[in-house]
């Protein structure tokens, strides 16, 4: 009996010491859960950074192209079109970027495919008709792809860890402008091409060897997969009832309100009101429009080498959207347009005042260039930040996809169309006129502020 007993505790020990050395295993640090969560992310949404460069590409390349002789030759009345053709196809496809049939990791891939594709066919272009067509399919990858990067960072990122890396997508299509600055002016139309293409091909390899989310496992049927990866991600949590709740997402219906839906309740329909003409201030005050001519704007303010002048305009765009996306949500927003407004308009005036003076030939050559500094600092911080952050606090949770997918479309129809006025302005009536309309709207945007902007959040009362 005695010794029974003791087989019972040496087997017992041997258990505890088992089970033991089992957590331990199962339990990874979390520094290594942390970087299998990131580096993923990162790698998704590098996809974004090839139609960045993209966006940035007319500033370099239209005033090469215009000139006689070149290798595809436009128009400048052709260079809004080619312009709007990039939204065109950001708008095109934005709506079914939510899909989730197809899995986020097979959707990034999709659009980094039609995003390579668009700058190959870019890198053969013979006419107009060859940058259209790229531009298009530039627009649509990224108009679909980017919804797919934000499914995909929902998945494999834990709650908070996914609300940063999801914030970082705009900044590295900001990057990417800023990419095109840097080399675009010091290369021919060809290499430009070339050297894209081949980040784009990375892009895409890239994409391709991501890892699956516990969500595609669990759809696919790849139980064991499933587990593991939770286990390794959520070591905390119940795996079996994580797995329960993934099935529970997938098979459950859709209960976000659709356009229709929004524009039947009072109070919904007034904040999209609201939220609407914020979008049209955001981009009728200027910026999308000095963006892609920004190398033109410094030739005809007679700026010194307008292409440095355009890298460092980049540069400060850049700046200028880390510093929204990471610090202007803890501030007041109404303060922040109203600021953004006011600055905006009175660095017009004065930019204005430079052009018709010419201070930049008789007193220092970098007036513009710093006013300009200026203008697209304090108009990125506010107007063209804020709109996308009041989302949440005018609309309840059930809305904001629709609304994400308005101020996409929105966001880029206002784009294109203001690009043509600009071009037309600029082409006809010199430089100052397109100036003096982005004052207009800037000086409208300050009073409608004033009135129709609410101080604080209203979402509890549109969800009661």
């Amino acid at each position: 009996m005695e010794a029974n007993k003791r087989q019972l505790e040496v087997k017992l020990d041997h258990e505890c010491i088992y089970v033991f050395e089992r957590k331990e295993e199962m339990a990874p640090s979390k520094f290594r859960r942390k970087v299998w969560q990131i580096l993923p992310s990162i790698c998704a949404t590098l996809m974004c950074l090839p139609f960045g460069i993209m966006l940035g590409w007319p500033s370099p390349t239209y005033p090469t192209l215009i000139q006689p002789g070149a290798p595809v030759w436009i128009s400048m009345d052709q260079s809004a079109m080619i312009a709007g053709f990039l939204m065109i196809g950001n708008t095109v496809s934005t709506p079914f970027s939510s899909i989730q049939r197809i899995g986020a990791k097979y959707g990034i891939i999709i659009g980094a495919s039609l995003i390579t594709i668009g700058w190959i066919v870019m890198w053969q272009a013979r006419d107009v008709f060859w940058l259209l067509g790229s531009r298009f399919l530039i627009g649509a990858g990224n108009g679909f792809g980017t919804g797919q990067v934000k499914l995909y960072i929902n998945e494999i990122c834990q709650d908070s860890l996914a609300q940063t890396m999801a914030k970082q997508i705009n900044l590295y299509v900001f990057l990417g402008v800023f990419l095109a600055f840097s080399y675009g002016p010091f290369v021919d139309f060809r290499n430009f091409s070339i050297i894209t293409s081949i980040i784009s091909v990375l892009v895409l390899f890239l994409a391709i060897f991501l890892p699956s989310t516990p969500r595609e496992l669990v759809k696919s049927g790849k139980m064991t997969e499933a587990r593991k990866l939770i286990a390794f991600l959520s070591p905390d949590l119940s795996v079996s009832e994580e797995i329960v709740k993934i099935k529970e997402r997938i098979n459950a219906p859709d209960n976000s309100i659709s356009f229709c839906d929004l524009v039947k309740k009072e109070s919904l329909r007034k904040n999209f009101a609201i939220f609407a003409c914020l979008v049209f201030f955001q981009q009728f005050s200027g910026a999308p429009a000095t963006v892609v001519y920004s190398q033109m704007i410094f030739e005809k303010a007679h700026c010194p080498r307008p292409e440095m002048c355009a890298l460092v305009y980049s540069l400060m765009f850049l700046i200028a959207n880390f510093y929204g996306i990471f610090c202007v949500p803890s501030h007041n927003k109404k303060y922040v347009l109203l600021f953004s407004s006011i600055g905006v308009s009175v660095l017009l005036v004065l930019n204005i005042i430079v052009l018709v003076e010419e201070a930049n030939v008789h007193f220092w050559q970098f007036t513009s260039l710093v006013i300009l500094l200026l203008y697209i600092l304090v108009h990125v911080v506010g107007l063209g930040t804020v709109p996308f952050l009041l989302i949440p606090e005018l609309f309840p949770k059930e809305v904001n996809k629709i609304m994400v997918q308005f101020l996409i479309m929105s966001n880029s129809m206002f784009a294109l169309i203001i690009t043509k006025i600009f071009q037309v302005l600029l082409t006809n009536f010199g430089l100052v006129t397109p100036l003096c309309l982005f004052l207009t709207v800037s000086t409208f945007s300050i009073i409608f502020v004033i009135i129709f902007v609410p101080s604080k959040s209203n979402n509890k009362s549109n969800n009661t």
